[in-house]
């Protein structure tokens, strides 16, 4: 019983939008019935009805959760009330072979309430995440933005002027992003691009961009920020290191695969003789949170490709469908 427990809560952590499917798997793996329906009928706790052919578990939400499948949410459950607004009606247990007893009742209302509480740990678990990052994002804003900004008017030369306005825009772009629990792949491309852009034009440099998605997904908090930062250490690079002139950026997303693609005209050369630092380290930790791997490659025209591949980089059930 625990082991099914825990696969169908770890399940509903990443779609709780599933609870109603994801229960009535779980009830049918324990109790394997010939027939499970979503029923209007609610009582207060599972029933033994019809002289135990069949039994009758009410569904409770825990905030936050939907039903799917077999049948939409009431008012209660989309308010996150203690009850739903449906139940499961289960016939003849183990394929017909006993009836239900009332300890089947009392095992199935502990089921239920098991999962309501996973549902509802996961969930204070991500508000308290959500609400450091939001902290975190303030903080930075409040404290390192505003010495920032008064060493900007304080600057002794222009150059230095434009150096700390550059760093107060990355702090922008890092702070919106700790702000923000996902980001849709579109809007981010969007702020990386216009982020590269400046960086490459105050450097002298072009960017070339390219962006192909057959999809919109939501991106996470970890996806965002390592691509983020993966772009810009790896830009970074091309600038100081290879003195490149031209950048190009290519992010193609096909299905869940990913493929971020980095090349430069610059002096660069033979990438497996490299030393890697906290630089070139931090894109290889960073590709390895994506659950991917990175590539550097010297071009045959001149200068450095970098390849990170992620296969892996849209969860099922996240995608908002082509565009």
């Amino acid at each position: 019983i625990f082991d099914h427990l825990y696969r169908s809560a770890r399940a509903l952590q990443l779609a709780p939008e599933r609870y109603t499917d994801l229960l009535a798997q779980l009830l049918h793996d324990l109790f394997d019935p010939i027939k499970i329906q979503r029923v209007g009928r609610v009582p207060s706790n599972s029933r033994v009805v019809n002289g135990g052919a069949a039994l009758l578990v009410p569904v409770r939400y825990a905030a936050g959760t939907a039903a799917t499948g077999l049948g939409r949410p009431g008012k209660a459950a989309q308010e996150g009330g203690p009850s739903g607004q449906h139940a499961l009606l289960m016939r003849f247990a183990m394929r017909g072979q006993r009836l239900f007893t009332r300890d089947d009742a009392r095992l199935a209302d502990g089921v239920v309430e098991q999962l309501r509480r996973a549902v509802a740990y996961d969930q204070a678990v991500e508000r308290g995440r959500t609400e450091e990052r939001l902290r975190i994002a303030q903080d930075l804003h409040d404290d390192i933005g505003a010495r920032l900004l008064t060493l900007m008017y304080q600057s002794p030369t222009p150059e230095m002027e434009d150096y700390i306005r550059h760093t107060l825009q990355d702090l922008k772009t890092l702070t919106r992003g700790l702000a923000a629990s996902e980001h849709a792949l579109s809007h981010a491309a969007g702020e990386w691009k216009a982020d590269l852009t400046q960086r490459l034009t105050a450097a002298g440099a072009d960017l070339v961009w390219s962006l192909t998605r057959d999809q919109d997904p939501q991106l996470s908090v970890v996806q965002w920020s390592a691509l983020t930062r993966m772009l810009r250490e790896l830009v970074s690079n091309a600038l100081f290191h290879g003195h490149a002139t031209r950048v190009d950026v290519s992010l193609e997303l096909h299905g869940r695969h990913l493929l971020l693609r980095v090349a430069d005209n610059g002096v660069g050369r033979q990438p497996q003789a490299w030393s890697h630092g906290l630089g070139l380290g931090g894109v290889r930790k960073r590709a390895k949170a994506l659950g991917g791997r990175v590539q550097w490659i010297e071009a045959p025209a001149g200068g450095i490709v970098c390849e990170v591949e992620v296969h892996d980089f849209v969860a099922a059930g996240i995608s908002h469908g082509p565009v």
